[in-house]
């Protein structure tokens, strides 16, 4: 016969083991959630809208009609390697540059990547390729905002339309 002292120490006991087997299956469930949120990718495509009305210093030139889009894909977040493609339409004069920069809305920063120009492309697709550049990705993960797109011309040597990074895009939010 089992006394009720023992009875009793056997209920805890059972109580016990139901309590952590509880906290055990919630643990389960946060590790997992947080997994979950671990494995999520980041932005892979980074977007800037081109307008001459971002440009810094502005050129006088370029009318409302000016503009362009630029699409950034990471294509291999180890070596940095991103596809690019650039488009403009209605520039004023010949096309002779375009880079990334790094600076703010309303600042002009260094270049920190050529985006060189098809020879003889005004309007539409005015340069396509892929850079390797590490550094740049990682500080676009970190601040797109701090980084803008722009295109040269011979009328506009200083830039003749210009947009941030981090400004647009699916896969700059």
């Amino acid at each position: 016969m089992i006394s009720v002292v023992e009875r009793y120490r056997r209920e805890q006991g059972e109580a016990m083991r139901k309590r952590y087997g509880r906290v055990a299956i919630a643990v389960a469930v946060l590790v997992a959630a947080a997994a979950t949120l671990a494995a999520q990718t980041p932005a892979k495509t980074f977007v800037a809208v081109l307008s001459p009305e971002e440009e810094v210093p502005a050129c006088t030139a370029a009318s409302n009609a000016a503009g362009g889009s630029f699409v950034a894909h990471v294509v291999d977040e180890a070596t940095g390697t991103v596809e690019w493609t650039l488009v403009a339409n209605n520039l004023p004069g010949t096309i002779v540059a375009a880079h990334i920069h790094l600076a703010p809305k309303g600042v002009a920063g260094p270049v920190v990547q050529p985006l060189p120009p098809a020879p003889g492309d005004e309007h539409g697709v005015i340069g396509t390729g892929t850079f390797t550049n590490p550094a740049l990705v990682a500080g676009l993960r970190a601040n797109p905002d701090g980084y803008y797109v722009n295109v040269h011309t011979v009328v506009c040597p200083a830039g003749a339309a210009r947009g941030q990074l981090g400004n647009h895009g699916p896969g700059n939010n």
